[in-house]
């Protein structure tokens, strides 16, 4: 394995090496510390250390690509970096400067996700809780933050969607469908039962 070129990628703040033919992006670090240089012959061990710090260096160009257009959480990010093929070694390294950095919070995304997808979106907690769920967070990350919605809230969020959906019929059959309704949006079953106590009393 011969070092044939080195250069400099401005673009990625990084040390570009080809080694007989194929493109590798080390740090300055390491690259000062192997001292490499041009036409040097490269020994398994130095290959190993340059193959490890390449493979982070496209990992993290890669989801930093990612986040900037979208706030991730952790499992998230894991999920993206296993399905690209990297190793758990290189994830973890990442994941550790992600949150030194304050890349990644994964209670702060799960705060933003709450009060967005509750005032804006009009998510009752339960598809929030799903939601978040699917998104790799824990029960109990989920629930602690999930206690700041107000019932109150809740109820006027599902009395809302009743009413709307009733449209002034009061009858049995609307009282059915709009129990449905409201189940299907992820209400609590005592806030529906709330809403249609009232709605069709």
């Amino acid at each position: 394995m011969i070092v044939k070129e080195i250069s400099y990628s401005d673009k990625y703040n990084l040390c570009r090496l080809d080694i007989s033919g194929e493109l590798f992006y080390i740090s300055y670090d390491l690259f000062n510390k192997l001292h490499i240089v041009k036409d040097a012959e490269l020994d398994f061990d130095t290959y190993k250390l340059i193959l490890a710090d390449n493979s982070y260096n496209r990992a993290k160009n890669y989801i930093l690509s990612r986040i900037s257009y979208a706030t991730k959480t952790s499992f998230e990010i894991r999920k993206i970096l296993k399905d690209k093929g990297y190793d758990g070694d290189v994830i973890d390294r990442l994941i550790d400067f992600l949150i030194s950095y304050n890349l990644i919070d994964d209670e702060a995304f799960v705060r933003s996700f709450i009060a967005d997808k509750s005032s804006i979106n009009g998510w009752p907690k339960n598809k929030i809780k799903y939601k978040l769920k699917l998104k790799g967070v824990s029960d109990s990350l989920i629930d602690e933050n999930l206690d700041l919605i107000d019932d109150d809230k809740e109820y006027e969020k599902a009395f809302y969607f009743a009413e709307k959906k009733a449209r002034g019929d009061f009858s049995f059959e609307s009282k059915n469908k709009v129990y449905r309704h409201l189940a299907s949006k992820g209400f609590d079953f005592d806030i529906i039962g709330r809403v249609i106590a009232e709605l069709f009393s």
